[in-house]
């Protein structure tokens, strides 16, 4: 029986309680080849519950529980050497209090503080009470890096080592640049900065050898420049292919978690018709140039397959918890840049079929994010992706393509575009129930006629056209908006409004639009023939998604949209009226 909690970052839970846990623990022997190991993935791609995943495997005090934990994967027929042979420390730096610069130093050093008396207490067994005591007691008086030379020191005389994770080592740094708060962090990673010290004496033990591994995850390297001179000893594993699948989920992992659902659930569509969605929605990210496989999000994958198995299609693609996740992110992208700056990128991301630069590995807090920065920051937030072609960027997947669409649309609202919500869902109402468009006509006529000033079109382009009416329909959700569907051949449609499968018992009908601007340059003739360029692609493409895509039982329109230099709208029903 498949049973999936989602959310759960603790394996030994998950494998208590018998929940859905993916093997990947054909990573181990890989991982022991980097002592010093450094890797930024987005968020809720898996970080935590890895961490957790080696906790258990390294820590000593876990020895006995091996065999209940570990049996049936792949590390529990093939153990390495190292298992379970450390005192493990882990430390993760989320939710610090950043309000302000004394609460944030006390937030700090309490986390270390509060993480090394957990720690002392789970080895207790290897100490006499006596030493215990003192420990514990030392721990009430020192700051963080004394702590950290308190227990090398300590552990040192044991003849011990120490594995150390920690979790969101950004994550404070993060949340301060998003609040502007640059110099705040500067300040407190500089030289005789606490966080500084905390780390040298992190190194100073490396060096020592007892504490010998460290295995460190974030979601962008934003405090790693800062920290490079006083923590200059991990290896940034980040892009090495060899690590690309260690987390998220590969098709072929997908694939195994769909073979699992009860068949009733694939009563609408089918097994590989519901996977082809999951990868429309979910799949596309790529960490390396040199790997081969393009994983999924699978935080996303099991929210969908937790209400999938049980009910059906969820009405949201995207949980909500990761589109606040993602938008706390652009947070950081305006605190750091500016929000002028990000509207100019999502344009071009959204303009463009890709996105060219050199990746920025390390970030400072001198200045505002550069051109290059800003966008290697979207990176490695996940919200654009690598290919194999060298310093070629893309947007993933359906899901992150939304997201970018939903920012763009609050920058509108945000310069005085009132979009009329009410206008919109009664279109959508009338072209899913009956497939009329005489709505979705008058609401094109009013948001460029009125809706957009004489300035938003003064750079307009037919992929602007595109971008701006899309922004607008993220406000619906009885429709997947999908921009660029391909086709055989590799034609696109420019639009298609394909019924959410949630919603097949009230969306009978699915679109398929063209757009084509009309420029002042362009001659009578030249608007003509682009006229007719619409209608014609408008045409063919209906006849081949027909032919080659199933509907799901329902009806299928093709139609045209034309918008000229002087903001004229014409909207032309081509097929399938």
């Amino acid at each position: 029986m498949l049973t999936i909690a989602y959310g759960e970052a603790n394996f030994d839970n998950l494998r208590r309680n018998q929940r859905l846990f993916l093997d990947k623990t054909h990573f181990i022997p890989q991982l022991e080849h980097v002592e010093k190991f450094f890797f930024i993935r987005p968020r809720r791609f898996g970080k935590s519950l890895w961490i957790s995943v080696l906790q258990a495997y390294y820590d000593l005090k876990k020895q006995e529980k091996f065999d209940e934990l570990f049996h049936e994967l792949y590390i529990h027929k093939q153990p390495t050497e190292l298992k379970n042979s450390y005192l493990v420390l882990k430390f993760d730096f989320s939710g610090m209090d950043t309000s302000s610069e004394k609460k944030m130093q006390f937030s700090f050093h309490h986390r270390v503080r509060q993480t090394v008396i957990r720690f002392w207490q789970d080895y207790q067994h290897l100490f006499s009470r006596v030493e215990i005591e003192k420990l514990l007691e030392r721990c009430e008086t020192l700051d963080a890096a004394e702590i950290i030379q308190d227990v090398k020191d300590t552990v040192a005389l044991k003849n011990l080592k120490v594995y150390t994770f920690i979790d969101e080592y950004d994550h404070f740094a993060n949340k301060l640049a998003s609040e502007g708060k640059e110099a705040f962090v500067r300040d407190i990673i500089s030289e005789t900065g606490y966080v500084r010290n905390f780390y040298e004496q992190m190194k100073i033990a490396s060096g020592e050898g007892v504490f010998e591994r460290f295995f460190i995850t974030g979601v962008s390297p934003i405090m790693l420049d800062e920290l490079a001179s006083g923590f200059n000893i991990m290896s940034n594993m980040t892009g090495h292919p060899q690590f690309n699948e260690m987390l998220g989920f590969t098709a072929e992992e997908v694939r195994g978690i769909l073979d699992k659902v009860p068949l009733e659930r694939f009563a609408k569509k089918s097994k590989e018709e519901v996977f082809l969605d999951m990868t429309t929605f979910y799949n596309g990210y790529l960490f390396s140039e040199e790997a081969h496989k393009k994983v999924f999000n699978s935080d996303m994958v099991l929210y969908f397959l937790q209400y999938f198995h049980d009910v059906g299609y969820p009405k949201e693609i995207l949980d909500f918890n990761v589109k606040t996740d993602y938008s706390k992110l652009k947070g950081l992208i305006v605190g750091s840049s500016g929000k002028e700056n990000l509207k100019r990128i999502l344009e071009e991301i959204n303009t463009q079929e890709y996105l060219t630069f050199q990746l920025v590995q390390r970030f400072t807090f001198e200045n505002r994010l550069k051109d290059y920065e800003l966008k290697s920051l979207l990176f490695f937030f996940g919200l654009l992706t690598m290919t194999n072609i060298p310093n070629r960027f893309v947007v993933p997947n359906q899901v992150i393509k939304t997201l970018h669409w939903e920012y763009f649309q609050n920058f509108l609202e945000e310069n005085g575009v009132d979009f009329d919500v009410s206008a919109l869902h009664n279109c959508i109402a009338e072209m899913s129930e009956s497939g009329k468009v005489e709505g979705l006509k008058n609401l094109a006529v009013d948001f460029f006629q009125n809706k957009l000033s004489n300035f938003d079109f003064s750079a307009m382009t037919e992929k602007h056209i595109k971008f701006m009416f899309i922004s607008y329909f993220t406000l619906s959700k009885l429709y997947n908006i999908i921009s660029e569907r391909e086709l055989p051949g590799g034609k696109r449609i420019d639009l298609l409004f394909e019924a959410h499968p949630a919603y097949y018992h009230y969306v009978m009908h699915n679109f398929i639009m063209e757009f084509k601007y009309i420029y002042k340059k362009d001659s009578p003739s030249e608007a003509r023939a682009k006229r007719e360029a619409a209608i014609s692609q408008a045409k063919e493409y209906y006849e081949t998604y027909k032919r080659d895509f199933k509907q799901f039982g329902r009806e299928l329109h093709s139609m045209a949209l034309i918008v000229t230099h002087d903001k004229q709208v014409e909207l032309v029903e081509v097929a399938g009226f």
